[in-house]
């Protein structure tokens, strides 16, 4: 069961990047989102995600067991749970792919009200409810995104530079 909570929460090793754990692992869930999750219809990608927050925090309160910290830098399973917070119902294009990473993990560094507030919550649910807000602030960016089409110049560009 150890190697497990290990392995989960630290998203494959990716928590154990010597820096910058969590954009690490947010960047390694890239290719997992573009082939199985980008396209989801809504109800199972909900589905998915609310089960991953609910695992992550199960998880998480093992993890802090093992590592002996509040807030392991190794659990990096929350910044997967708040990309997929973060890309809820936003239609898949590449370059909202790529705006929804650095959105993500802009938000979750910068931690807005109440982000900041609820990484006091006790134990895996403080780890990963800070997260999940921040997947929502930046979920709301990400639709400010697409109703200003800020995202049309980037998804010109992946157009014109990779696909001939």
């Amino acid at each position: 069961m150890r190697a497990f909570i290990i392995l989960f929460t630290s998203f494959f090793y990716t928590g154990y990047a010597p820096k910058a754990s969590g954009t690490v692992a947010t960047f390694a869930f890239l290719p997992v989102y573009w082939f199985f999750l980008r396209d989801m219809q809504s109800v199972p990608y909900v589905i998915i995600t609310v089960v991953l927050v609910l695992a992550g925090i199960w998880a998480s309160n093992y993890a802090i067991v093992i590592h002996g910290k509040k807030d392991p830098s190794r659990v990096v399973i929350d910044e997967v749970a708040g990309y997929m917070v973060t890309m809820m119902f936003i239609p898949y294009t590449d370059s909202r792919m790529i705006i929804g990473f650095f959105a993500s993990r802009f938000f979750d560094i910068i931690k807005l009200f109440p982000a900041r507030q609820s990484e006091a919550l006790p134990g895996g649910t403080g780890i990963m409810i800070d997260d999940v807000i921040a997947g929502i602030q930046a979920n709301i960016f990400m639709w400010a995104v697409i109703y200003f089409k800020l995202d049309l110049p980037l998804q010109q560009l992946i157009s014109n530079v990779f696909i001939p």
